[in-house]
């Protein structure tokens, strides 16, 4: 250190530091391979042209006057506490619609209205709806945050539970895809890996463990230690801000795989190219002895 001051001086040495810190900085920068896919606002673009918005002022004038409009809201239940709810809304998690909603709304010509905190998640949630043959479907425009913006009357008391029994009249019933079919079109392009495999490669340190359940989910049937928890309807719009390399090993987990092979699809549109999704899901792993907490 004393050649080095004596032949450079202190801000020559400073100099030389500093330097050589920035290219150690840039190298292990450049190191980290972003990923270069899709974003959320892509597929929230891809929705839009195939589905229609709809205003505040008209949702609460439709539901006004037709007692079977069906609003549904797929937001989280944390949500429900801190922004209230529309009074009459069917309640079905982002995750969970394609699944249920044939059982809570057995008629394709129903109108239904999706809604969200901003309306993004929504678009694709009435995409979805409009694949599996409703005829009648659209987003709110804004989400609720538009609708409280503009003075519409919000509920902010009694959380209700989500639906379970049809809540409309029996008619035509959507023939469009099952939910079979969007899970099998998943399983095509990414693969699924047993338990015991999946704890192997969380061992790697620069791997990820994503848990879309919901809260009541988690609480219910366990967590795994180090999974990151990420709402399902919000992994799109996440994702890049938590796992910044595209080489990162990411794998995802619901309750029983149907969830996480549509989100490990996506992932992998998105540009990650070390995505698997759990085979059975919470449900395999504790039935493979491993630990939850």
């Amino acid at each position: 250190m004393n050649e080095l001051l004596n032949k450079f001086g202190k801000k020559g040495l400073c100099l030389i530091l500093c330097m050589s810190f920035v290219l150690i900085l840039t190298a292990s920068v450049s190191a980290i391979d972003i990923p270069a896919g899709k974003t959320g606002d892509d597929y929230v673009k891809e929705a839009k042209a195939h589905v229609q918005a709809i205003s505040v002022e008209e949702t609460k004038k439709l539901m006004d006057s037709n007692d079977n409009v069906v609003l549904l809201d797929i937001r989280s239940f944390p949500e429900f506490e801190e922004h209230g709810w529309i009074e009459g809304r069917t309640v079905l998690p982002h995750g969970m619609v394609i699944f249920k909603i044939r059982e809570i709304v057995p008629n394709k010509n129903v109108p239904i209205i999706v809604y969200c905190k901003k309306g993004k998640r929504s678009t694709l949630v009435a995409y979805q709806l409009k694949q599996m043959g409703y005829e009648n479907v659209k987003y709110l425009d804004g989400g609720i945050l538009t609708w409280k913006r503009k003075g519409l009357p919000i509920v902010s008391s009694g959380l209700s539970q989500m639906a379970e029994k049809p809540v409309v009249l029996k008619g035509d019933m959507p023939t469009g895809k099952l939910p079979d079919d969007f899970v099998n079109e998943a399983n095509k392009v990414v693969q699924a890996i047993g338990p015991m495999e999946s704890k192997q490669i969380m061992a790697k340190k620069d791997a990820f463990l994503i848990d879309i359940r919901t809260a009541q989910e988690i609480e219910s049937q366990g967590k795994i230690d180090g999974a990151m928890v990420m709402e399902h309807g919000k992994v799109i719009f996440n994702i890049k801000k938590k796992v910044h390399d595209a080489n990162s090993p990411l794998l995802v987990i619901c309750k029983k795989g149907g969830r996480s092979a549509l989100i490990a699809q996506q992932l992998q549109e998105m540009g990650y190219r070390d995505v698997h999704h759990i085979k059975g899901g919470i449900v395999a792993w504790k039935e493979a002895g491993l630990l939850v907490r």
